[in-house]
């Protein structure tokens, strides 16, 4: 279900609205972790020169709800269920990776309450909706392998291939495996401007999303800033990407941020690296539906966590804190002419205590808002 094959466009629901469910807020934590990584490099094939109600979710405080998490590296074990039974409101059931030892993710270290399950509310949309830019179920590539052109492996010291041990729809998902220890570890695959050409200067997307804990710093760190996606393009005086990304950092690598980033390749180096919190966490152990808005016209990100906007995280070209503000930027988050590169998976740039794995499904961009899936 994908736009470079055939498409089929079952199960395509009408845009309905569902009720709003309740989001405990969380506090900020204290200080914020050294962020920053070394410059992102494009891969080399390009076509060209790139407040709302809070978040709501169901959650339980019961660190029984969880189920087994990996802090070893290896290929996940068997899995057990995935997207169906979280839709029916249960959780799906991963095993321990090889080789690693099972912990509870609730009680790892940092980690937040778990999500009960997964809970929709907003616009509803099918799995792959009609019209959109790019689908992407990976139902038809192999498996343990990097998915098929047009995506391309951009991995660095961690793992991105398809999987059957967890998927949302169907029986196939892509899983990042990000190993414990040092630095690098970029699990991403990376998509080309030409199979979202719509939706370059203006991109909406939506993927769906299993994380089996967050990242434990180690000993000695503050945390761990990380990035689930970006969107990345060479800037109009070329000498330095501009990045437009979603991640987490604080909260005991739990509490999600829009972050921007320029790389440092220009002379002299242009630099810029801002974040905005946001009050929200990453859910754990069951799937969650996260959508972005990237607009090169008002230098503006959104997000969207199972259908509410995190508002708290939505940036019109400035946040509040940059770790670099000076010229030629001064603290403006300033997307490129066209995105170029979108990257999906897992980065992060700090050591974790734990190894990770992540699944994502249901890959959507297209010019106007994708929506939930509602099955």
């Amino acid at each position: 279900m994908r736009s470079r094959h055939s498409v089929s466009f079952r199960n395509a629901v009408p845009l309905v609205l569902l009720g709003s469910l309740a989001w405990a807020a969380l506090n900020l934590a204290c200080g914020s972790p050294e962020r920053g990584s070394p410059a992102n490099q494009l891969p080399p094939a390009f076509s060209g020169p790139g407040a709302s109600a809070p978040p709501n979710a169901t959650q339980s405080a019961s660190p029984s709800a969880a189920g087994a998490t990996s802090t070893g590296g290896g290929a996940p074990g068997q899995a057990g269920s995935g997207g169906a039974s979280a839709l029916a409101g249960g959780l799906g059931t991963g095993g321990a990776s090889a080789g690693g030892t099972a912990t509870s993710a609730a009680g790892a270290a940092g980690s937040p309450a778990v999500a009960a399950r997964y809970a929709p509310s907003g616009p509803i949309s099918a799995l792959c909706p009609m019209e959109t830019a790019f689908c992407e179920d990976f139902e038809d590539d192999a498996l343990d392998r990097a998915p098929q052109a047009p995506w391309q492996d951009a991995t660095n010291g961690a793992t991105a291939r398809v999987s059957a041990t967890r998927a949302f729809s169907g029986s196939r998902a892509l899983l990042v495996n990000v190993p414990s220890g040092p630095p690098p570890h970029r699990g991403y695959v990376a998509l080309q401007q030409g199979s979202f050409s719509a939706a370059n200067r203006e991109m909406y997307g939506r993927v769906m999303v299993f994380l089996e804990a967050t990242p434990t710093a180690a000993p000695g760190q503050n945390g761990v800033h990380w990035t689930l996606f970006q969107g990345e393009g060479r800037a109009a005086t070329n000498n330095y990407n501009a990045i437009y990304r979603f991640g987490g950092e604080l909260q005991g690598g739990a509490g999600l941020m829009a972050n921007y980033e320029t790389t440092q390749d220009g002379n002299p180096p242009v630099r810029s690296d801002c974040a905005q919190h946001s009050q929200a966490v990453v859910p754990v152990q069951r799937w969650a539906c996260f959508e972005w808005h990237f607009s090169q016209a008002t230098n503006e990100v959104q997000y969207w966590l199972d259908g509410s906007e995190l508002s708290d995280i939505h940036v019109l070209d400035r946040g509040p804190s940059c770790r670099y503000d000076e010229p030629p930027l001064n603290g403006q988050w300033l997307a490129p002419p066209v995105f170029q590169t979108l990257y999906m998976g897992w980065e992060q740039y700090a050591a974790s205590s734990n190894a990770l794995n992540v699944w994502l499904d249901g890959i959507v961009v297209g010019t106007g808002r994708v929506g939930c899936p509602l099955g």
